[in-house]
């Protein structure tokens, strides 16, 4: 038996070694996740008057065990191509993709946490990109304007 922790136990640190290089971003997409889930399980528990979901909660870790080895694989089979620097970029690309919808979902929440809050209406309004689907009324607007008072 003591025999089998040390396998796993130096089995482990070898692959945590291998990785090491994406260390930083896989720490950070974790930091973001268990932040999201706090969030969101507050939010549950206040404003939607919810109890605590074990189907969420497995239903994020299974999100979070894609994520991770979505990242893995792509460093993985980069270095394996020798294309290291790619893989790095790639899975940079992958990181502010998962960043950016973590974040608009992180201000969603808080939303509905603090529902009279206007800066926090105002930066969820922004993330989510809300701000583009109101730029064809104001382009409307501003063709009117041009058709009426061409100078």
């Amino acid at each position: 038996m003591e025999s089998l922790k040390s396998f796993i136990a130096v089995s482990l640190a070898a692959i945590l070694a291998y990785f090491e290089p994406v260390q930083q971003v896989l720490t950070a997409i974790l930091l973001l996740v268990a932040l999201n889930f706090i969030v969101g399980l507050v939010a549950d528990l206040i404003a939607n008057r919810k109890a605590f979901s074990f189907r969420k909660a497995f239903t994020c870790i299974r999100e979070t065990s894609v994520f991770l080895l979505l990242l893995a694989t792509v460093f993985f089979i980069g270095d394996h191509l020798q294309a290291k620097a790619e893989a790095l970029q790639a899975i940079s690309t992958i990181a502010y993709a998962l960043v950016y919808f973590y974040s608009v979902n992180i201000g969603k929440n808080l939303r509905l946490i603090f529902p009279k809050s206007k800066l926090i209406a105002i930066l969820y309004h922004v993330l989510s990109i809300e701000i583009l689907s109101k730029l064809p009324k104001t382009m409307h607007f501003q063709k009117k304007e041009y058709d009426a008072n061409p100078a």
